[in-house]
């Protein structure tokens, strides 16, 4: 389990109606609220993975981090104006966000519909369980501040996908590669300064058309099949169980990403709802993530990326309220294309993530 999925596995339904009735709000807003203030906290920390002496001052600002606090203790403190765990929440949030602190909280408010007073108050509740489950890691595994920062480096393309719009760019604002950058052109700009300018003439020619072909396929769709699994005539009831799961779930759902990127556009959110529905009134049905990529660029990138991709779905649905513990996520890169790479058509169809219906 990745470190965001460990955290939330902390969180149940009781704790979650617990929360909801002390901000007078409903448990599924409450719930999302609650998962992007976890990720916010632990994409903080994962913005600081390269510094290890912040990330000791920062767990250092909860008394005892690395003592098992209980969502239980960090919400009764909610009533108590002078509350250790509650102040200590604020402490860590001033440490890892400075001025941006109020940007982060909007950006949560609005993904959750969740008033700014409520969404602050999540958020500092989040602070220091997140603080005292890395705490536990680091005192078990004899871990020093580097290898934590290693840990939360790995991490970082899990916990990027699973933040509210807009903070992925507040928390690394240097990306060392644009979204929406092409590697083709990448690799054309990296020719053309060992080249002369004769070559650099032609290359900037050649680049007409790429450029051309860039802009008006930037926002391709990538799609994600539903596919339910294969079944043995004899096993009568999981037959039944794909039926209804294919019938509340639609065949093809596409899922917009830009190309290059794993960061989900907004309009695909409604088909992940459906997704998410569906696996609650099935709470038994597992489910495989696959993701894919077209051909373009190298193998190391595009694995990667399919992984992103996938990782970005699952983070949603965890986010949503499903277990961890029903999605497998895996990265196939360029496997099985099914479609024509040859042809900018063929590689929007290979850009995409399956969904596999599991047996129960």
């Amino acid at each position: 389990m990745t470190l965001l999925s460990s955290i939330l596995s902390t969180l149940d339904r009781r704790n979650i109606a617990n929360i909801a009735d002390i901000l007078g709000e409903s448990e599924q807003a409450v719930s999302r609220g609650m998962h992007s203030s976890i990720a916010t906290v632990l994409g903080g920390m994962a913005s600081k993975c390269e510094d290890p002496v912040a990330l000791r001052k920062t767990l250092d600002l909860v008394p005892d981090a690395s003592r098992d606090v209980t969502w239980s203790q960090v919400a009764s403190g909610f009533s108590e104006a002078d509350s250790p765990l509650l102040s200590a929440g604020k402490r860590v949030l001033a440490s890892l966000f400075g001025t941006s602190e109020s940007a982060a909280t909007s950006a949560i408010s609005r993904d959750s519909n969740l008033r700014f007073s409520q969404t602050s108050t999540l958020l500092a509740m989040a602070a220091p369980m997140v603080m005292s489950f890395l705490g536990r890691r680091v005192r078990d595994e004899g871990m020093t501040m580097s290898g934590l920062g290693s840990l939360l480096q790995r991490e970082t393309a899990t916990i990027r996908s699973a933040l509210p719009v807009g903070l992925s760019d507040l928390l690394w604002p240097s990306a060392p590669l644009a979204s929406g950058a092409s590697p083709v052109i990448a690799q054309a700009v990296e020719k053309e300064s060992s080249a002369g300018r004769w070559i650099a003439a032609l290359a900037l020619l050649a680049l007409i058309p790429g450029l051309f072909w860039l802009f008006s396929h930037n926002r391709r769709p990538t799609t994600v099949q539903i596919i339910p699994s294969p079944r043995g005539t004899a096993n009568r009831v999981a037959t039944d169980l794909g039926v209804i799961v294919k019938r509340k779930m639609p065949e093809n759902v596409v899922l917009r990403f830009d190309t290059g990127s794993s960061t989900l556009r907004p309009e695909s959110q409604e088909q992940l709802d459906r997704i998410t529905a569906s696996l609650r009134e099935n709470p038994n049905v597992q489910i495989r993530v696959g993701g894919y990529t077209d051909n373009i660029g190298s193998a190391a990138r595009n694995r990667q990326l399919s992984q992103n991709r996938a990782n970005t779905v699952v983070a949603v649905l965890t986010r949503n309220g499903i277990s961890p513990g029903r999605i497998t996520a895996e990265a196939h890169g360029t496997q099985d294309p099914i479609a024509d790479n040859s042809t900018a058509e063929g590689r929007s169809q290979n850009r995409r993530v399956a969904v596999v219906v599991l047996q129960p």
